[in-house]
């Protein structure tokens, strides 16, 4: 069973979440209202995707719940939101969620959205096996396709290997000369072939 954190400040668009998920044999480990809650929900496990409120009220939002799940989690996660405007959206983007909601939603849109962010997740999660690959690779560059495979920009992969964006760049030389590709495009493609 998929567990889904809830990450509402509407207690009845919450409610009526959970109640459609429950009803399509999802499990709803927990709703919160407000950020930190949530945060900390997350830190103690069990959650296989979150579906998170951009607009929470005062206080942290949706995207810096996101920020927290990059950092530290391994997890799939969408966002809801009742804005669509081209701010909102590009904060949002900027994150990288795995899918996107406008309220109102329809109940299919709901599930097949957390649907494919899981199996997206999944196909990521599961796709890239460098220790395999026939290549004299060091555990940073390893580090780095990871991080190009989950589509990072260069200095979201310098901030999470807390190291410099040179450092970054001076890598990806290497490795276009290592796997024989010239952008980051075909560095992409030979590591999912």
């Amino acid at each position: 069973m998929v567990s889904v954190l809830i990450v509402e400040d509407d207690p009845i668009i919450a409610h009526d979440i959970s109640i459609i998920l429950e009803k399509h044999g999802y499990e709803v480990v927990d709703v919160c209202h407000k950020a930190e809650k949530a945060i900390d929900r997350l830190s103690k496990g069990g959650v296989d995707i979150a579906i998170l409120d951009i607009h929470l009220g005062p206080g942290d939002t949706g995207i810096d719940i996101a920020r927290v799940i990059h950092e530290r989690l391994d997890l799939p996660y969408i966002f809801l939101t009742s804005f669509s405007d081209a701010q909102t959206l590009q904060a949002a983007q900027e994150q990288g969620p795995y899918g996107y909601l406008v309220k109102p939603f329809q109940e299919a849109t709901l599930l097949t959205t957390i649907s494919i962010a899981l199996s997206n997740h999944k196909s990521i999660t599961q796709g890239l096996d460098l220790d395999n690959m026939e290549l004299s690779l060091t555990d940073q560059e390893k580090n780095i396709c990871k991080e190009l495979y989950k589509g990072g920009s260069y200095q979201e992969i310098a901030d999470k290997l807390k190291v410099s964006i040179n450092t970054i760049r001076y890598h990806i030389k290497n490795l276009y000369v290592k796997l024989d590709v010239s952008s980051r495009a075909e560095l992409v493609n030979k590591l999912m072939s």
